[in-house]
């Protein structure tokens, strides 16, 4: 197989100094944030299930202690080894329709949420 470039998007922590004063409530298991983490463990125990099948879970289980404050893409996954890009990009679609003054360049697009603000 001939690759222009190969991303390696599981098997480590990514490093949370970012936030680590901020109010994120994090799951000990997956070092993942508490809402999602449940989420995705509550999906997995579900039984077998084909992880390109997956959506972003919306902006109300994205949401953390921390008013206004998102943690999204691969670290939101933590240890979690099922993230997928098209899901961050999902996440971060959905944060940013749900805070969007002007929403009719969404379209759609984030309304597995309960809004921002």
């Amino acid at each position: 197989v001939i690759v222009d470039r190969i991303i390696g998007l599981t098997g480590f922590l990514g490093d949370t100094s970012l936030y680590r004063q901020l109010q994120v409530h994090e799951c000990y298991a997956t070092a993942a944030p508490m809402n999602l983490s449940a989420a995705l463990l509550s999906a997995a125990g579900d039984g077998p299930a084909d992880c390109l099948a997956q959506a972003s879970h919306g902006v109300d289980v994205l949401r953390v202690p921390e008013p206004d404050f998102f943690v999204l893409g691969m670290k939101s996954y933590g240890r979690n080894n099922t993230f997928l890009l098209r899901v961050g990009y999902e996440q971060v679609d959905e944060v940013a329709c749900a805070y969007a003054k002007s929403r009719s360049w969404c379209s759609g697009r984030g309304s597995r949420s309960a809004g921002g603000g």
